[in-house]
């Protein structure tokens, strides 16, 4: 076998080592419709299994999509986060939602949807805090 073709086979095997090597990435979005969101997103933080860790994987999951999250969705963030006391997580959501939001009005109808349950759980705001 002459030097060229041995060259050729052993760059094709090496190519074929570090692509099979590769973890295969595939595409998995699943096409929910807006209740359908709404209902896994809810389902997830109301598990009382979850730690602080998984809520804020989760959140992180959440915050990723392009839309601002429903306040029934973050009402059950926030009591979740009540559930481990993760304060700081708290403040993260309200912060989360006030980046996400294309205006103040957004996020005033958000945080006035929410105010029962910051209440109810005796949260602050990141403005109350000085942020």
């Amino acid at each position: 076998m002459s030097f060229l073709v041995r060259n050729m086979m052993r760059t094709a095997t090496r190519a074929n080592q570090i692509a099979l090597a590769r973890p295969v990435m595939r595409q998995m979005h699943e096409e929910l419709s807006a209740q359908d969101f709404d209902a896994k997103w809810k389902a997830f933080f109301a598990d009382d299994s979850l730690d602080e860790h998984a809520i804020r994987r989760g959140l992180n999951d959440l915050f990723a999509h392009d839309l601002v999250p429903e306040p029934v969705i973050l009402a059950e963030a926030l009591k979740a986060c009540r559930r481990v006391n993760d304060f700081s997580t708290t403040v993260r959501i309200f912060e989360g939602v006030k980046d996400k939001s294309p205006d103040d009005a957004t996020y005033n109808y958000v945080v006035g949807e929410l105010k029962s349950t910051i209440d109810e759980l005796g949260l602050t705001l990141p403005e109350e805090l000085g942020f």
